[in-house]
């Protein structure tokens, strides 16, 4: 497994599903893959080190194929519950 960090906006500009989601002090996103597949990616937070799962799909058995539109869709769902007060 890899991973990968992206700054917030960064994704956000490449990402153009993400466009308009506040950045709820997420100043980064850890994105990690299985071969081709992300399986992973974690806002890393402002503070001591604190990272959020935003998307898990290493526990599913099968895991589930996604696109990159259900997984932008499900980051910012992550993101807008973080927004919200809401654990992802």
């Amino acid at each position: 497994m890899s991973g990968r960090l992206i700054p917030w906006h960064d994704y956000v500009r490449i990402r153009p599903a993400m466009v308009g989601c506040p950045c709820p002090g997420i100043l980064a996103l850890r994105v990690e893959w299985e071969g081709a597949d992300v399986v992973r990616i974690c806002g890393l937070l402002a503070g001591p080190g604190r990272e959020v799962p935003l998307l898990d799909l290493t526990r599913e058995d099968p895991r589930p194929i996604m696109t990159e539109a259900e997984i932008d869709a499900t980051v910012r769902a992550a993101v807008m519950a973080l927004v919200q007060g809401e654990a992802p």
